[in-house]
């Protein structure tokens, strides 16, 4: 289940906003020990006008990454493939997490992974938070080290 790549939907604990229901994507695992997730957005928080799937509002100077509705993105555990069916936006300065996956499992009920990114779809939503300048330079030694990691396999 916590495979990098993979989007688990459940019902989070945000303790001061109380119980949500959301999705969160699992960046990068350490060792079975500990894992970099992001939560989505369906706010608009895109930074662009008229985003775009990918990116936004360039790949230059992102600010977010967007995917749009009914765009295939992964498979389901069955198979069948994944989109979302709104359009859904993760911003490096909203719900990136590192704990470990004995904490994250005390702060949700029902959890499910719901998909598993296609490759290419992980690598750009790396290197989108990578690139955005408000990415936290904790963060970015991680989404370096990922890049770096899966440039090396190619």
């Amino acid at each position: 289940m916590y495979q990098v790549g993979a989007i688990l939907h459940g019902l989070f604990d945000f303790y001061s906003l109380g119980k949500k229901t959301k999705y969160a994507i699992i960046l990068y695992k350490d060792n079975d020990n500990f894992i970099l997730t992001t939560f989505t957005t369906s706010r608009d928080r895109s930074g662009s006008e008229y985003p775009v799937h990918g990116a936004n509002p360039t790949k230059a100077d992102p600010k977010s990454y967007v995917f749009k509705k009914n765009v295939e993105i992964g498979l389901k555990p069955d198979g069948n493939p994944f989109s979302f069916n709104k359009d859904t936006t993760i911003v490096p300065d909203y719900g990136l997490s590192i704990k470990s996956i004995a904490e994250f499992n005390t702060k949700v009920e029902n959890l499910v992974k719901v998909c598993q990114l296609y490759q290419t779809e992980y690598i750009e939503l790396i290197y989108v938070l990578y690139k955005s300048k408000k990415t936290s330079i904790k963060n970015k030694v991680y989404f370096c080290k990922i890049l770096e990691e899966l440039l090396s396999n190619k």
